[in-house]
């Protein structure tokens, strides 16, 4: 089970109240994690160039590894997934949420961030690690499905859960538009992964 709390920058997050509708959320057992309120991490602290504010800033450093790791994840379902309809949906989240990767590294650098990658090595929701990752390669077939699908709805669902935060709590126009389009396009897929583990129609 993963824990609720998001560390490093989502502290920054906590202390906004961005993650109150994540606070509720199943989680796994990672690092240490600081708790709501505690202290916010310098990356997130630091002023940002133009409207963004500390809820900006978290929110895209959060998002740029989520959304890198789980395209790496679906590059590889895409040829591995034993299931037709999970090999399409990862095709489309490996050229959709990469396209949007490159507006979230984008932004990343319009508020002086880029390339700071605060999460790393961390265990948290959304994320698929390491670990995670080279399970899925070694595999068989059927349990390669399940580690996808589990992995990708964690994932979409955390984005979803995220996006409304910040376009709750955030300040600069282009991360909120960002976000909103995040939140469509990964609850739709949402309802894909619904779909596919109702079973065929």
């Amino acid at each position: 089970m993963r824990s609720a709390f998001i560390v490093a920058a989502g502290a920054a997050l906590l202390v906004t109240a961005t993650l109150v509708a994540v606070a509720g959320v199943p989680g796994r057992a990672g690092p240490a994690r600081p708790a709501a309120g505690g202290p916010v991490p310098a990356a997130a602290r630091a002023a940002s160039p133009g409207a963004f504010g500390p809820t900006d800033v978290a929110w895209l450093q959060l998002l740029t590894p989520m959304t890198d790791q789980a395209v790496r994840l679906a590059a590889l379902a895409r040829t591995r997934a034993a299931d037709p309809r999970l090999r399409t949906l990862a095709a489309a989240v490996a050229t959709g949420h990469g396209a949007e990767l490159s507006r979230l590294r984008a932004l990343e650098q319009r508020a002086g961030v880029a390339g700071t990658d605060v999460h790393a090595g961390h265990d948290m929701p959304g994320m698929t690690t390491a670990a995670e990752y080279t399970a899925a390669e070694q595999a068989s077939a059927g349990a390669f499905d399940r580690i996808v699908e589990d992995r990708m709805r964690e994932y979409l669902d955390q984005s979803v859960r995220l996006a409304g935060s910040e376009g709750a709590n955030g300040s600069d126009p282009a991360v909120k538009q960002l976000a909103a389009d995040l939140a469509r396009t990964r609850a739709a897929e949402l309802g894909e992964l619904d779909r596919l583990a109702a079973g065929p129609s």
